[in-house]
């Protein structure tokens, strides 16, 4: 007995709390080590020591966390995404999982890392509790006007009995105030206008009633789909997908010549000059390639739609670029899995990559929107007066 309270008494004099928090900044600061390392055998680049920064976590504040980085400031931690202030051990697994790493290789790393068990069905339950939160996320309100909506796709693989490539469709849209926001994706068996025609339909119904430009490649019909849905709109058919779209109409000796003279009708000061710009395109290359020149001319109007809108913002709105960055991001942590086992699996690890891109956009505004504005606001009062 006497034994017993000596125990105890010791045991009440010990900082549980320091002990704690020393223990899970070690244990961060191992897994960003690893995070560094596993970064720098794939892509070029040195370590360069340490950075201190306090975290807060469901545990506490952990003050003077050593944070890794490389020379060029190309490493992002994934262990603590940027601006974020808190982590918990479940965040962590759900980050890992979002990343493309395996429910499997995650016990492992949990186990290696903060030296508990965590099993393959343990893991699986704790990113099973976020499916309700994806499918609130892509059914939740949009606001009801923004600038521009993009879309665009890309495929993955996932398993229906068999294995085979699938199409996701994400849709980004440029808030009225400026900032951009994954407004959501939509698995679909193929990739078609009337895919397309659903996912706006889906948009409206939740609420985005007044887009001023829709953004997007050359899906057949695309642009009848979207005058259907909102004819007050506009369409903008991509630019880089249609000089991309060069390449397999002609020879490839002149594939840089007339992707060069192309895209001069995207870089001029106004619609007019860039239409004196097609013309020169036409009069060079009609008599060698008159099938390119004929596209060209009948889809002009839906390439210089961009000219329409504040000069300020041309850049963000001539091409899909915004979106498909988001799906870089996305293609990455997709390259890393062979095949999805199911539907759920690939929803979640496109729901961790859309709140990931709105987390770190949401106080970003586009390129060019302070000077054009109230430009903007005019826009949007003509376009759908009260």
């Amino acid at each position: 007995m006497e034994n017993t309270d000596i125990n105890i008494s010791a045991l009440e004099n010990v900082d549980i709390d320091r002990i704690l928090k020393e223990a899970i900044k070690e244990r961060i600061e191992k897994l960003m080590e690893i995070e560094l390392n596993a970064y720098l055998e794939d892509n070029p680049g040195i370590k360069n020591g340490k950075y201190k920064r306090d975290l807060k976590t469901k545990y506490g504040e952990i003050k003077q966390l050593n944070i890794p980085r490389d020379r060029d400031s190309n490493f992002h931690t994934k262990v603590i995404e940027p601006y974020s202030r808190s982590i918990g051990i479940e965040d962590l697994i759900v980050s890992m999982y979002s990343n493309g790493i395996s429910t499997r290789r995650i016990a492992g790393i949990m186990e290696d890392i903060l030296g508990n068990k965590y099993s393959k069905s343990t893991i699986s339950r704790i990113t099973d509790l976020t499916i309700e939160e994806v499918y609130k996320f892509i059914n939740r309100p949009l606001d009801k006007r923004y600038i521009a909506i993009f879309l665009d796709g890309l495929f993955f693989y996932l398993r229906r009995g068999n294995v085979d490539k699938e199409p996701v469709i994400f849709a980004l849209g440029i808030k009225e105030t400026g900032e951009y926001e994954v407004l959501g994706f939509y698995l679909t068996v193929k990739e078609s206008h009337n895919t397309y025609k659903d996912v706006l339909e889906d948009l409206y119904n939740r609420g985005l009633k007044e887009p001023l430009l829709i953004v997007a490649d050359g899906i057949k019909n695309m642009d009848e789909e979207v005058m259907e849905i909102y004819p007050r709109s506009e369409f903008q058919l991509c630019t880089i997908h249609y000089a991309r779209g060069l390449k397999s109409n002609v020879r490839e000796k002149d594939i840089d010549e007339i992707t060069i003279d192309a895209n001069k009708m995207f870089k001029c000061d106004n619609k007019e000059e860039a239409i004196i710009k097609f013309n020169d395109f036409k009069y060079k290359w009609e008599s060698k390639y008159p099938k390119v020149i004929y596209n060209t001319e009948k889809n002009l109007g839906k390439l210089l739609r961009f000219y329409n809108y504040p000069s300020s913002i041309w850049r963000s709105l001539k091409s899909t670029n915004a979106i498909e960055r988001l799906n870089g991001e996305v293609r990455r942590r997709v390259k890393t899995i062979s095949s999805f086992p199911d539907e759920d699996s690939a929803m979640k690890v496109f729901y961790y990559k859309s709140i990931e891109y709105n987390s770190k956009h949401a106080f970003r505004k586009m390129n060019g929107y302070y000077k054009c504005n109230d430009e903007i606001k005019e826009m949007f009062q003509k376009r759908y007066p009260l």
